[in-house]
């Protein structure tokens, strides 16, 4: 015996929901550029520290007394070795041939910038030289933006 064709399930007007699927090429994707751009905008430089000594941490003023002074002066764009002034190379030369004992004085002049003298740091210091110290300079005396600065507080800066 045949069905009758009004008999069979009739297609509702709601379509069944598909379960769509989720592609992970887009997130693959996302994943690989966040890794390139942390990967260019990080930094690989090997940090290292110099030992110095301070003038405060020496209680009775520099290390060796009798030897005259090795007063090595910074400035932006000189160096001055015992008020005379010198190059790099020689001042690394002058070094190497001092005596083991005596301190070398390193003072900044003026405005002079950090990075100009972290480099004569890391010149001395990749050298073998040492014993190291720094002083401040004496005559220096903030700028007004200095001192204005000094007494913000970090979220203005």
């Amino acid at each position: 015996m045949q069905k009758a064709y009004n008999q069979f399930p009739a297609l509702s007007a709601k379509q069944a929901k598909r379960k769509t699927l989720v592609s992970l090429t887009p997130l693959i994707d996302v994943v690989f550029i966040l890794l390139i751009f942390f990967m260019l905008a990080s930094s690989f430089t090997k940090w290292h520290s110099v030992e110095v000594n301070s003038s405060s941490s020496n209680a009775g003023g520099s290390l060796t007394t009798d030897l005259p002074p090795f007063l090595v002066q910074v400035a932006t764009d000189k160096l001055l070795l015992n008020n005379s002034e010198i190059t790099l190379s020689s001042l690394l030369k002058q070094a190497k041939v001092k005596p083991s004992e005596q301190a070398i004085i390193l003072q900044p002049l003026g405005d002079t910038p950090v990075q100009a003298l972290i480099d004569i740091l890391d010149e001395l210091n990749a050298q073998g030289i040492a014993p190291l110290q720094l002083v401040q300079d004496p005559t220096w005396q903030a700028s007004k933006q200095t001192k204005i600065r000094a007494n913000m507080p970090l979220e203005v800066l």
